[in-house]
């Protein structure tokens, strides 16, 4: 073995002789076979892959989303980031067929439907799959025949809206000016109350508020309720229930109920509302006073 030199300069290896002939060219069937068995061998690239329209728009709808829910997380910090990420992410998803189509209005009324429709503040063929349906919703109930909606998308373009209408309860004069209410005495400021005749008509201060109970007991008496013109509320503690014949039936401020009672009974035994009278007084528990129209003086003559 021979010594080594601490130093010393390493000789570089022998180079191998070369060939006295020259190497055998290749066959070019041999070739095409090796490059077949390469590529069947490498794996394959996700975009080369030919899938199915509908699940690559849903694969992208995931990404995005995705994405999306990552970068908003930051907080406001990344709010103008979330906006530029959320339009690039709906024109990606509508050039993907993700487009509003068709609006359902669904439990909204004749009457509701132009005020309802003039609430949607998109159009057709926007792009859909990241519409901010909270924001929809708000601008649905801020409209005043509406207590409720839900909003939801069905892919791939329709948008659903559920909408739950206020009841219209009784038109309500007060200070020359008639309103319809709901059920909760809120105006409804939409309604135009000349389009609501058959509603039940309450007049004075405090009458919308008051309004959902005494119309309960009347609709329990729908002899009586037919042959009533109004409901007026007097010193915003008691009604008076105007019949269409004139006359006038008073009820005390408390205890309206068992005072309606007593008129119950006094229709079925004695037919009163078929007769004349001018006023039924309820307002002492312990007695009912009829006045009949003869005590009335008439009015004088032309």
């Amino acid at each position: 073995m021979p010594a080594v030199v601490r130093g010393g300069r390493r000789q570089a290896a022998p180079a191998a002789p070369k060939s006295a002939g020259k190497a055998a060219p290749r066959s070019p069937g041999k070739r095409s076979a090796g490059r077949k068995a390469a590529q069947a061998g490498k794996p394959s690239v996700i975009g080369a892959v030919h899938m199915p329209n509908e699940l690559t728009g849903w694969l992208a709808v995931a990404v995005i989303v995705g994405l999306l829910s990552v970068v908003l997380a930051t907080g406001h910090r990344a709010e103008a980031l979330g906006h530029a990420v959320t339009d690039f992410a709906d024109s990606r998803m509508a050039a993907l067929g993700l487009r509003l189509q068709k609006i359902s209005l669904v439990g909204v009324s004749p009457e509701a439907m132009p005020d309802v429709k003039r609430a949607l503040k998109f159009e057709k063929d926007q792009p859909f799959a990241l519409m901010n349906l909270a924001n929809v919703q708000k601008d649905i109930e801020a409209v005043g025949w509406v207590k409720s909606a839900t909003v939801r998308r069905q892919f791939p373009g329709v948008l659903i809206i559920d909408v739950v209408e206020r009841p219209r309860l009784a038109v309500w004069q007060y200070q020359g000016k008639n309103t319809v209410i709901d059920d909760q005495g809120n105006i409804i400021p939409e309604a135009i109350s000349t389009r609501f005749p058959n509603l039940p008509y309450v007049v004075g201060e405090g009458a919308n508020e008051a309004a959902p109970d005494i119309i309960e007991l009347m609709r329990q008496r729908p002899a009586l309720m037919q042959k009533t013109y109004a409901l007026q509320r007097v010193d915003t503690r008691r009604w008076n229930i105007l019949l269409k014949n004139t006359a006038v039936i008073k009820l005390p401020a408390l205890n309206q109920e068992q005072a309606l009672g007593k008129l119950d009974a006094l229709m079925a035994q004695q037919r009163v509302l078929d007769q004349g009278f001018a006023s039924i007084d309820l307002l002492d528990p312990d007695a009912l006073v009829v006045v009949p129209l003869e005590a009335h003086p008439k009015p004088p003559a032309a």
